[in-house]
């Protein structure tokens, strides 16, 4: 699907409290969990890759591909918000879009972000937010005129307080639940291990 330029932002920075040590760096299907969803947004059709880095900065970007671009966000300790401006600051001027998704939801496949973008760029919303039964969810895509708002976030809430205020111009793309499963402690990574199979996706 051919959509206009847009920038897929992952964001890397955290520092893994619930897993006890880095998780982005955990093996899961014989790739550190940071593949997955690096891969899936590569593969999404986007400009440019965007990996916003923080904790343990220097060993995460060691697991990625060399055709992402890194930005490292000295702030990372004062919650998600500092991330996702980092990653909009990046963003290249001609982008007219930006999906920002998480690292450690390693079964976003690649047409998630590839839709989510599609609803801003093609079918006219402002933002559009991946869901389940209606209540949005990680990736979610935003116009470039929200960037501004973005860049006034504060605090750990992430982007959702952009959604809420922007509901009425939203489009929502409902997913299946596994879909969006969140890696957070060993018993996460155990699960996947044993019941779930890895995105079918071009590996680097």
């Amino acid at each position: 699907m051919m959509v206009s330029m847009f920038s897929a932002i992952v964001l890397a920075a955290g520092g893994s409290r619930r897993m006890g040590s880095n998780k982005l760096l955990k093996p899961l299907w014989g790739r550190p969990l940071i593949s997955w969803s690096v891969e899936s947004a590569l593969a999404s059709g986007c400009d440019e890759v965007i990996v916003v880095l923080g904790y343990e900065a220097e060993l995460v970007g060691k697991a990625l591909p060399s055709n992402v671009r890194r930005v490292f966000n000295e702030d990372w300790t004062a919650g998600i918000s500092s991330s996702i401006r980092r990653g909009i600051e990046a963003v290249a001027p001609g982008s007219e879009a930006a999906v920002i998704m998480v690292a450690d939801q390693p079964l976003v496949y690649p047409a998630i972000p590839t839709l989510l973008a599609s609803l801003v760029l093609q079918g006219g919303y402002t933002l559009a937010c991946a869901s389940l039964e209606g209540d949005p969810r990680n990736p979610a895509a935003f116009h470039k005129t929200l960037f501004n708002e973005l860049l006034g976030l504060e605090g750990d809430k992430g982007a959702k307080q952009v959604i809420t205020r922007h509901l009425s111009e939203a489009a929502f793309l409902e997913v299946p639940r596994e879909a969006l499963i969140d890696v957070d402690r060993p018993e996460d990574l155990a699960r996947l291990e044993k019941t779930l199979s890895p995105p079918h996706a071009k590996f680097f």
